[in-house]
């Protein structure tokens, strides 16, 4: 008996097709290779098994080919190293570490974005965490895997984002595929000041960005201590030692006043930290410090103060100016070096000559 579905072979014809109906018990519709429907006396056709494997041989053969393709796989390109170690030879260097700032117009640093980047100037691979020190919390910025011999961005900000610049937070683990010994980690909290930003001449020519940029050793003692010594030694008499290690230092009977003295107003210099402070808060604390360093200059002798009060919205520099104005308004004031500070200096000018 015949089924409708199944494949048959014409007895009287050449070729075959599927049944697909019954006309009456000895005549079905069979339908042919060209999907032709025609009536076919059930006498007239054969069953053969053969019939589908003869159908789906060139499907199976299609099949079999596509799973016998093989692919060649595209070379995988090996890593290539940004830069050559400053060190000198890559396998003996001592590793190096380095957080860079890089301006996008290095001669006004702070006409555009500045970019920050994390430097790995050694023969191992960096694990790395970068972080934001914000109202005594670590706010997570970025982390990954770093290259030997390369660099990373890490975050971008302007002008307006300096009177808050937070601290930043620094974790390296270096490691090799094979080594000796284990390597040391390295965790670092940078407070940077953000007078350097202001100023052209903290941005240098290096190896590792084709334009000038600040660096900043990881591995290298506090970053603020040396900024800290020369706040210090502005109002420090000089001290001269003697050649012989065992003999006393002798103090000048009087310290030469310096010609101009630095001061920076931004709330992150004069609190460790702004938490809880309001808007009017902050800003009575940085007024105090206008008033008293302007007295401790002029008790002192010294010729010019710089204020550096930042861009933001201008209310520290108009509440200064306004001050200036009325309470020391018998001493010049002026815009100090755009070279130097941008426009978020002021100048106070308290002895001509």
């Amino acid at each position: 008996m015949f089924k409708i579905g199944e494949r048959v072979w014409f007895l009287n014809a050449v070729g075959g097709g599927k049944i697909t109906g019954f006309v009456s018990p000895k005549v079905v519709t069979v339908e042919d290779e060209q999907g032709f429907e025609v009536p076919v006396l059930i006498t007239e056709l054969v069953k053969d098994a053969r019939f589908e494997e003869i159908l789906e041989r060139p499907r199976t053969v299609e099949r079999k080919a596509a799973k016998e393709k093989v692919e060649v796989p595209k070379p995988k390109k090996e890593a290539v190293p940004l830069f050559a170690s400053s060190a000198g030879n890559p396998a003996t260097a001592e590793p190096a570490y380095f957080l860079a700032f890089v301006p996008e117009v290095p001669t006004m640093p702070l006409s555009g974005e500045i970019k920050a980047w994390l430097v790995n100037d050694s023969r191992y691979t960096l694990l790395f965490h970068f972080s934001l020190l914000k109202e005594g919390l670590y706010h997570s910025e970025k982390s990954g895997r770093l290259a030997p011999f390369s660099r990373v961005p890490l975050m971008g900000f302007g002008h307006e984002d300096l009177s808050t610049f937070p601290d930043l937070g620094i974790q390296l683990l270096p490691f090799e595929g094979k080594g000796s010994r284990l390597l040391p980690s390295v965790m670092k909290t940078l407070k940077v000041n953000p007078v350097r930003f202001y100023k052209e001449t903290s941005f240098s020519e290096n190896p590792y960005f084709e334009k000038r940029s600040m660096l900043l050793d990881i591995k290298e003692k506090d970053l603020s201590a040396d900024l800290e010594k020369l706040r210090q030694h502005d109002f420090s008499a000089p001290e001269v030692a003697a050649e012989n290690g065992d003999a006393p230092r002798v103090k000048p009977q009087k310290a030469e006043a310096p010609d101009t003295r630095e001061v920076d107003l931004h709330i992150g210099e004069l609190v460790d930290t702004a938490s809880g402070l309001s808007n009017k808060e902050m800003l009575d604390l940085q007024m105090e410090r206008f008033r008293s360093e302007m007295e401790k200059a002029i008790r002192l002798g010294i010729r010019r103060i710089v204020f550096i009060h930042g861009v933001g919205q201008g209310t520290l520099k108009n509440e200064l100016r306004r001050e200036l104005s009325t309470r020391y308004k018998k001493y010049d004031v002026q815009d100090a070096s755009f070279r130097e500070y941008g426009y978020g200096a002021t100048m106070v000018i308290l002895k001509r000559g």
